[in-house]
């Protein structure tokens, strides 16, 4: 009876465990450290994805926040370190952690767009960091290059408008961000199995 009733209890905020495609891993909130949170939720979803190309089942941004706000009162990737990580971990029933921290994420000086982030992977055995990667990515203000400086600005800054309406805010640059990053990023499958 013990046993039908505790598997009742709090169905949404169950631990999800590994599947076929490869160990689970949660994406913790960003440590945001720039004044740009769509940037920080963009990155955020940019890494889901990626994690998912490689081999690795994540679990979806939402439930990862909710049972994070939940269980532990986590809102923001600030309030999580290390120590938390093997906590974090068994209450979301995942193999892996992922943190990160968004250092910069904007245009700077209205001559190009820089990313710099750095993420941290966390793997079961020990709970110790098991992959890092503390990169920058830099990619034009504007694809207007041979124009007038007048003329840079003012379609970067139109670019720029369109590119955060759309959810997608210095898109190339993250893109370049990702396929540097990618390329020291562990296979979720061919790693762990």
């Amino acid at each position: 009876i013990l046993l039908c009733i505790s598997s009742c209890a709090r169905l949404s905020d169950a631990p999800v465990a590994a599947t076929a495609h490869g160990k689970s891993i949660a994406v913790m909130p960003l440590d945001n450290q720039t004044n740009s949170v769509v940037g920080a939720l963009y990155m955020r979803e940019e890494m889901v994805a990626l994690l998912k190309n490689r081999g690795y089942a994540p679990l979806m941004i939402d439930q990862t926040d909710r049972m994070l706000a939940n269980q532990f009162g986590i809102s923001l990737g600030g309030q999580i370190s290390d120590v938390d990580i093997p906590k974090i971990a068994a209450g979301l029933g995942v193999d892996a952690v992922m943190t990160g921290r968004l250092k910069s994420f904007d245009a700077i000086l209205l001559s190009y767009n820089e990313v710099s982030a750095s993420f941290t992977m966390f793997t079961g055995d020990d709970w110790q960091p098991k992959w890092t990667y503390d990169g920058v990515a830099n990619a034009p203000f504007s694809p207007l290059r041979n124009e007038a400086f007048s003329t840079q600005i003012i379609g970067g800054l139109i670019s720029n408008v369109l590119e955060r309406s759309m959810g997608a805010p210095l898109q190339d640059t993250v893109a370049k961000y990702y396929h540097q990053l990618q390329r020291t990023l562990p296979a979720g499958w061919d790693t762990f199995h």
